[in-house]
């Protein structure tokens, strides 16, 4: 068992610390050594950039900071939407699904996605954002696991064009839209 990382970090600051185990098994232990060398070197810039004078930074810098924060700390949007998708022609008319969409706190869009159907026992489900103007432009979300689906969605796609969520049914291996959705809604209104 290799050394505290505290306890190297004290011996670094040249603190006296630890047991005289402590000591011989890091002096003996060359992962523990290597360990408490690059510490030591990191004490030795960080007290050499101490005597290194600062200056304020310009006004802009600050104003960007301040424009930053005010936007959100990643600078996107938070998202909250909620939708209710309705079945997709007579086949289907008594399908429905219920979507969110939101920012988690790692400022990723997270659609999740709960279908309520009744499914034939072969093939899958596929999640699909459809373009707004041209439905051939489709971007893949993945497959639903049984009803369910959880993605997170690329902040590469544009929402405001990729607007249209479709599940559809789909043959195994199919990695086209297989023109049959089962369920579709809008997700997020034009902006």
């Amino acid at each position: 068992m290799h050394t505290d990382p505290e306890l190297l970090a004290l011996l670094a600051l040249g603190e006296e610390g630890g047991t005289e185990a402590d000591r011989a098994h890091v002096a003996s232990c060359r992962v523990c050594a290597a360990e408490l060398e690059e510490l030591r070197h990191v004490v030795v810039l960080a007290r050499e950039a101490a005597d290194v004078a600062i200056s304020d930074p310009d006004p802009r810098v600050w104003d960007a900071i301040r424009s930053e924060i005010r936007s959100g700390t990643d600078g996107r949007d938070e998202l909250s939407v909620r939708t209710h998708l309705r079945g997709v022609g007579e086949a289907w008319a008594r399908a429905s699904a219920d979507a969110s969409l939101e920012t988690d706190e790692h400022g990723r869009r997270v659609l999740q996605v709960t279908l309520d159907a009744d499914l034939p026992d072969s093939g899958l489900r596929q999640a699909w954002l459809v373009h707004r103007d041209d439905p051939r432009q489709r971007q893949t979300l993945g497959v639903l696991d049984g009803r369910h689906g959880l993605w997170t969605v690329a902040h590469a796609i544009d929402l405001t064009q990729f607007a249209i969520l479709d599940i559809s049914q789909q043959s195994f291996g199919s990695t086209e839209h297989s023109g049959d959705s089962i369920v579709r809604g809008e997700l997020v209104p034009a902006a």
